[in-house]
């Protein structure tokens, strides 16, 4: 039950559509993720990723909806019938606690990205307190509506397509965008090809924050995203990097409130440290 209310809490968006996208689906079905994720659509018509999938087919699982069957899932639809006044009651009452709440405190939710080769038993015990990392982190540079800052020490190229990708879209409807690392003429050429597609966008600009040698060095080794000058935020251990997003084991922390709004002020103070530069 509780993997269910901290999906429930960190993405109130994924669990009421992927368990509409289940009410034809056969008893019995035993599928991977790649095919459960084909088709499925977010309130607004964008495709519920792998990583999502993941997170709810997690999160259903607590409710013994899926079963797990090696890297499958095997669907019970009298136990999916049977739990949706259960599940429609944990939506309800968390609505009622967001709203209780007003805007005043802080809160953070732990999310994880796991080596894929991790014991079914260690993931369904660290699912039950955490959501998918790659995700969460995600869906707080998708929310993005005003201003959006994405701060990483380390790039590769791979990753990079993708927040470029993101950010194409955003600032496309007018997010300002500030991409953050640790630039250098000798970049990557995919990491330099990737940023070349909106370093001369609009309201785009990509700083770097390296200076001195030895001891005298200044930089930053954090890692974390900021939207709407602190509206949400993330903060953790995992780099812009395939390795860090998809096969290591990572912890970082989504914010909303006074932390996520302490996080954007400080952000702000590094950027005025780092130096714009050119991709070209």
């Amino acid at each position: 039950m509780k993997g269910y209310v901290l999906a429930a809490k960190a993405y109130p968006w994924l669990l009421p559509s992927f368990e509409e996208s289940l009410r034809n689906a056969a008893d019995g079905m035993v599928s991977d993720v790649s095919k459960l994720s084909r088709g499925f659509r977010g309130p607004v018509g964008r495709p519920i990723s792998k990583d999502e999938t993941l997170v709810a087919l997690n999160a259903l699982c607590d409710l013994q909806v899926f079963e797990r069957v090696g890297l499958r899932y095997r669907f019970d639809k009298v136990r999916f019938e049977s739990t949706e006044e259960l599940r429609k009651g944990v939506r309800v009452a968390l609505e009622i606690v967001d709203e209780q709440s007003g805007d005043h405190g802080s809160e953070a939710h732990l999310c994880v990205s796991l080596p894929p080769s991790l014991s079914p038993v260690a993931e369904h015990v660290i699912r039950e307190c955490s959501v998918d990392l790659r995700s969460g982190l995600l869906d707080v540079i998708a929310s993005a509506k005003k201003t959006l800052i994405v701060a990483s020490p380390f790039w590769d190229g791979d990753t990079t397509a993708e927040m470029v990708a993101l950010a194409r879209k955003k600032l496309t409807s007018g997010v300002e965008v500030y991409m953050l690392g640790r630039f250098s003429k000798d970049l990557p050429a995919g990491v330099r090809s990737e940023l070349r597609k909106v370093a001369r966008q609009k309201g785009c600009l990509i700083l770097s924050w390296f200076e001195g040698a030895g001891p005298e060095t200044q930089t930053f080794h954090f890692k974390a995203v900021s939207v709407d000058r602190g509206a949400r935020g993330y903060m953790g251990s995992a780099n812009m990097t395939v390795s860090s997003l998809r096969s290591r084991m990572e912890l970082g922390v989504i914010l909303t409130h006074g932390a996520s709004e302490q996080l954007d002020r400080v952000l702000r103070v590094v950027m005025t440290l780092s130096s714009p530069i050119s991709v070209f």
